[in-house]
């Protein structure tokens, strides 16, 4: 293979640990030059091209005013194997800055996700924005790939743009990898921590790194705020606005390459990391400012886009393209160059093949001329060009019995995919513009099919249940475009047609009375225009419980007159059930034969109303009503009534969505409001339309009568709790146990219910702790008993017998009595007179305690721990012993005492005791 030493050196783990040592005296010729790299892989493109096979670059930017020199580079393959292989060529791009290329293959020897990498040798001495020293730091660059035989062939995104311009202070510095993927998958663009192999051999964050943006205190180049440092995840562009200190900075990041797959899915193929170094320099010079634009342009159509770019100083101005995935077959020429603005113009004839979803980026990059020795900035920016496909043309729609037939050209694209049906009741008016492809839900458009992009007709009979008669129907299309490009066109033209009115309309199914063994139903229908129908016909109406379509119906009124278009159903439990009505309308087959050919049938439920006191303590009554009619009812507001001193009053109207509606009353309509205790009776009135020129507008419905009573609400208890006498318990302490006794007073008059089943009681042992359930109870009192403290807070709920619990009540807590006194001297000679160290008598309340005695030397001598209700004193009681229950001689002892109480105040719980004892005998 030319330009590859092939020193493939098959390691393994142990051997390539020594390689990674042996990598600082590969490269310590190497050091301090690199300015930037990155790793790219482009896919098998011979004759019998095998997935597993790629071809690699290795870019490197270097300074050429370094001695240091790169022959040969050492390559991981991801696979354990490491490669040499010598550089392929060195070129001046400017800036003082050398390109070199390296260049090899590899053969993968089997599916799965590889990492290749290399580890320069050092990095510049003085980067200001890494730990110093910086020089000390290697150079460690990576591509991934995923290799599957299933997904096909894959390259890598290329990074067409050198990262080579320089930074002005006080400037705004700007950078676009322009990169693109051959294979028109997605890019997404990531800032990363720089990488290094360190001492132990580990790839590794490099220490001490900060953006740049956040390595000093700066300002943006307008001084409107702080600077900062971004990197757009679609387009690559990194700007960092701006620096305020001259030096070398290093920013690295990752293009990731993703690939959508035809379920909608998205998978990660690999990504590329560039690391690159800023270089910032003092300048008074202003930096040229290219016009940013976006564009979209149909395929088959020239591109002819103006580029300009202007200079604040009046400098000439190179107008290049820096970068681009699409240059050639496009052009790009200088059209104009005076001092301080050139224009160029890029031409684009573009192909059905450059349909894609991802837009094309072309990079330019804008540098003013300055005289020799003076720095020249530049400015890039990428221009997004996105390439849609042309709209299917002459799209055609024909209506007959309860379908249509749609038509189209060809579609002129030959390698897009599919053609999407979409349809709508009635014209919208959407005509797309040249950007947006596709058909927005926002039009009203549902997709109802999809044929091969070959194809250029579609039958549409509603999956089989047919159209509805007398509706215009509208359809628009697009093609879409096959993975990984995808794309889609824009919409085709609006196609309507309206389909036969000669068949009947349900129109009504409306409760007249409610009962639930006398309940009345009147449907009726509108009567359809038969003049080209075979006479006789035929109405049958079926009925069926409930409101959901399927089986179940039976036949309820048959007629042969096409005036009949009436019927009452009695008879019904409208009280707890709604029904279902099927209008079947027959003709006759043939001249002289019976009416037996269905020419339509059309179904309506009848408007289901629940009514639910809220469930909080609002004053308030929720309504919801279901119905599943062919009309629309959400054009009308739908009306709410209740009944008012014996008469149902219109009290408000509502409007509404889908095939529901809700509705709170709070009791708004009238002076008096909702009162609790009493029954309240509604019913609601639909309110709907076809929307068909001849039919009736608007379509009253009622639902059935609905009643409930508005309850009184559960209050909660006033509480109270016997109180702790400090003084009186004081003068005649007690010991655990101990209780605290609650009472309440229930609250069941005016709107509180007196229906109270039992009591809860909640307790927490700390003010700032979470009450838990402590016991339930029928009585208004209650003992807590055989407590070790007195030390709690307490709330008591009442649950009424529909099981509803109240609010908490108000929240009651008692303390414990915290006094602790120690004694100067103690006589441990036996007489029962102070023989022990301990606090007074009124001490009590204590949790745990930490007692320690040192010497007068500050030596430790006895120690004691406690803990209360495990059998432990924790009053002390120290009789003058040492650690090992040896008499101390008598003196002055030094002590120490972590005191833990029972108490519900924080600033109570823990406190220190420091101080003196004499010890006599």
């Amino acid at each position: 293979m030319p330009h590859i030493l092939r020193m493939r050196y098959l390691l393994r783990v142990s051997l390539l640990w020594v390689l990674i040592l042996m990598w600082g005296s590969f490269n310590e010729a190497q050091a301090t030059h690199i300015r930037a790299g990155d790793i790219t892989a482009k896919r098998d493109t011979t004759p019998n091209p095998n997935p597993r096979r790629f071809f690699f670059t290795m870019v490197m930017y270097t300074d050429q005013a370094s001695s240091a020199d790169d022959p040969v580079v050492y390559i991981n393959t991801g696979t354990g194997d490491v490669i040499e292989v010598p550089r392929l060529s060195v070129t001046d791009i400017g800036n003082d800055t050398d390109k070199e290329v390296f260049k090899w293959e590899y053969t993968y020897p089997s599916d799965g996700t590889y990492t290749v990498s290399w580890n320069g040798i050092n990095r510049n001495p003085g980067i200001l924005n890494m730990a110093a020293p910086s020089d000390q730091r290697s150079f460690f660059i990576s591509t991934t790939i995923n290799i599957n035989a299933l997904r096909g062939f894959n390259s890598t995104p290329v990074l067409t743009v050198a990262p080579i311009d320089l930074a002005a202070v006080g400037r705004k510095y700007v950078h676009n990898p322009g990169a693109y993927d051959p294979d028109g998958d997605s890019l997404a663009f990531k800032l990363s921590v720089p990488k290094y192999i360190g001492p132990n051999g580990v790839i590794a964050p490099v220490p001490g790194y900060s953006l740049p943006d956040r390595t000093f205190n700066c300002t943006t180049s307008d001084a409107q705020g702080n600077a900062f440092l971004t990197l757009d995840l679609q387009d690559g562009q990194l700007v960092w606005d701006a620096p305020c200190r001259k030096g070398e900075y290093n920013v690295a990041f990752i293009v990731e390459e993703w690939r959508v797959s035809p379920n909608g899915g998205a998978v990660k193929l690999g990504e590329v990391v560039r690391d690159m170094q800023i270089l910032v320099k003092e300048t008074p010079n202003k930096p040229p400012v290219l016009e940013p634009k976006d564009t979209c342009i149909v395929a088959g159509t020239v591109l002819e886009g103006v580029v300009r770019a202007t200079d604040p100083d009046g400098d000439l101005i190179d107008l290049t393209v820096a970068g681009s995935g699409i240059v050639p077959p496009a052009t790009f020429e200088v059209t104009r160059r005076v001092a301080g603005e050139t224009t160029g113009l890029l031409t684009w004839n573009t192909s059905c093949e450059d349909v894609r979803e991802r837009p094309y980026q072309v990079v330019f990059r804008a540098e003013d001329v300055r005289p020799p020795g003076e720095t020249r900035l530049a400015d890039l920016q990428p221009w997004n060009i996105k390439v849609v496909g042309p709209p299917p043309q002459n799209l055609a729609a024909e209506g007959a019995s309860r379908n249509v037939t749609l038509t189209w050209d060809p579609y002129i694209c030959q390698n897009a995919s599919k053609i999407r049906i979409y349809r709508r009741e009635g014209p919208s008016g959407f005509e797309p513009d040249v950007c947006q492809t596709g058909i927005p839900a926002s039009t009203g458009y549902v997709l109802v099919g999809e044929v091969d992009a070959g194809e250029a007709t579609f039958f549409d009979d509603n999956n089989g249940a047919g159209l509805k008669a007398g509706m215009e129907y509208c359809y628009m299309i697009y093609a879409t475009f096959p993975s990984p490009g995808r794309g889609e066109s824009l919409a085709s033209n609006e196609a309507c047609v309206e389909i036969d009115r000669d068949v009947p309309y349900l129109t009504n199914v409306t409760v007249d009375e409610t009962d639930a063994t006398n309940g009345q139903i009147t449907v009726r229908w509108t009567q359809p225009e038969a003049e080209r129908l075979t006479p006789p016909f035929e109405y049958r109406l079926l009925r069926k419980q409930g409101m959901e379509p399927g089986e179940g119906y039976d036949v309820v009124y048959t007629s042969r007159n096409l005036r009949d278009t009436t019927f009452v159903d009695e008879g019904l439990n409208t009280l707890e059930e709604a029904y279902r009505y099927r209008l079947e309308f027959y003709q006759a087959p043939r001249a002289g034969a019976g009416p037996t050919e269905l020419r339509d049938s059309t179904e309506a439920s009848s408007v289901r109303l629940d009514v639910e006191a809220a469930a909080n303590d609002e004053k308030a009554i929720n309504l919801s009503w279901t119905y599943d009619v062919p009309w629309d009812n959400s054009v009308f507001k739908h009306r709410i009534y209740r009944l008012v001193d014996g008469e149902y009053t219109l009290i408000d109207s509502v409007q509404v969505s889908g095939s529901t509606g809700s509705y709170t009353d709070t009791g708004a309509f009238g002076d008096a409001g909702l009162q609790r205790g009493q029954e309240y009776c509604y019913y609601v009135e639909t309110v709907g339309t076809y929307d068909i020129e001849g039919l009736p507008e608007p379509l009253f419905n009622r639902s059935q009568v609905m009643c409930s009573t508005l309850p009184k609400v559960v209050c909660a208890p006033e509480l109270s709790i016997d109180q702790l006498d400090c003084e009186a318990f004081a003068n005649s302490p007690r010991r655990p146990p101990y209780s605290n006794v609650l009472t309440w007073v229930p609250q069941i008059t005016g709107d509180c219910t007196d229906q109270i089943d039992f009591y809860t009681v909640y307790f927490k042992d700390t003010a700032d702790g979470e009450f838990t359930k402590l016991a339930t109870t029928t009585e208004t009192t209650f003992t807590h008993g055989d407590l070790r403290s007195y030390a709690g807070c307490y709330v008591v709920t009442a649950t009424d017998t529909a099981g509803r619990e109240s609010p908490v009540s108000n929240e009651v807590c008692k303390d414990n009595c915290i006094s602790f006194m120690l004694p100067n001297i103690i006589t441990p000679n036996g007489d029962g007179l102070n023989d022990v160290f301990r606090p007074d008598q009124k001490t009590a309340f204590v949790k745990s305690m930490n007692f320690k005695v040192f010497n007068r030397w500050g030596n430790l001598v006895y120690e004691k721990r406690a803990l209360d209700g495990g059998g432990d004193d924790v009053y002390i009681n120290w009789p003058g012993v040492d650690k090992d229950g040896n008499r101390l001689p008598d003196g002055t002892y030094y002590y120490e005492a972590e005191v833990e109480f029972y108490s519900i105040d924080p600033a109570k719980v823990r406190s220190t005791y420091k101080g003196w004892v004499e010890v006599l005998r």
